[in-house]
């Protein structure tokens, strides 16, 4: 059984509740070593495959390393255009 003990202090978790982590067994604490490699790699594929890196221009790690970066701004700029002209039509109509 492996557990990692961690110090008691109370910090805030990437969706901004406040837990306490005084638990050497709380979420996501491993219990064995197929638990440990089972949460490192759902990490590794959050991080690589789903989380937006701002050091890379917020797209993810896998996309910058395929090249893809530039149309994903590309897509983004249009959409922001679009949302601006639907902005700027709706307050023409509301005057």
């Amino acid at each position: 059984m492996v557990a990692i003990l961690i110090p008691n202090r109370t910090a805030k978790t990437n969706v901004g509740i406040n837990r306490s982590k005084e638990s050497a067994f709380g979420p996501g604490t491993s219990l064995s070593l197929d638990d440990a490699r089972r949460l490192v790699e759902g990490y590794v594929d959050h991080y690589n495959n789903v989380r937006l890196n701002s050091a890379v221009g917020y797209v993810t790690p896998k996309d910058m390393l395929a090249g893809r970066q530039q149309g994903i701004h590309d897509r983004r700029d249009r959409k922001l255009e679009e949302a601006r002209k639907r902005r700027q039509v709706r307050r023409q109509n509301a005057a």
